[in-house]
């Protein structure tokens, strides 16, 4: 498959880095579909963290950039078999003309990211910090966190309960910090 004429120029034979945009949560597939039927190389980096649950606490794993994906490819080759893959919305683009990455970039983002792909957020709980209670009586219940107590592995937080304030020591174990995406702004 040829790109059109006007495509033809300036774009490159090379096997060059693109930003692809994926279906909303279609990362996953996208890059198992690029990978196994296009044999691409493809670069999706995940976050993994953990989150409370009502079952209590659960490692997630997430796409670092929700919604993109970076595949290696000839453009003018590719880039509608590309498109045409499942979970694919489009290549990213910029004034009709592709996101094109620097191989410094892939290299950048692989040297932080374990396993070629994950890289784990560990959260301390700090002072003043907003956390939900994972287990315990207080299971389920949103607190702000006064102080630490790293020698008892204990945190004190400040529960508002039946209109007054209340600061009681919980497991430091036993809370998480109250967050829905590590990298997502506050």
């Amino acid at each position: 498959m040829s790109a059109p004429e006007s495509l033809a120029f300036p774009y490159s034979q090379e096997l060059l880095w693109y930003c692809v945009k994926t279906r909303p949560k279609q990362e996953g597939v996208a890059t198992r579909l690029l990978r196994g039927e296009l044999g691409l190389e493809v670069f999706c980096p995940k976050i993994r963290f953990k989150r409370a649950r009502s079952t209590g606490v659960a490692w997630v794993n997430e796409a670092m950039f929700p919604g993109y994906i970076f595949v290696r490819f000839v453009y003018p080759e590719l880039y509608r078999r590309i498109a045409a893959t499942s979970g694919v919305a489009k290549t990213l683009s910029f004034g009709g003309r592709p996101a094109l990455l620097d191989d410094s970039i892939i290299t950048d983002l692989r040297c932080h990211v374990a396993d070629e792909e994950t890289i784990e957020i560990t959260s301390e709980i700090k002072e003043g910090e907003e956390i939900k209670v994972i287990e315990g009586p207080f299971q389920g219940i949103r607190a702000l966190v006064t102080r630490v107590l790293p020698s008892r592995e204990r945190v004190a937080i400040l529960l508002n309960m039946l209109g007054q304030e209340r600061e009681i020591e919980v497991s430091a174990g036993a809370v998480l910090p109250d967050v829905r995406h590590p990298l997502e702004q506050k």
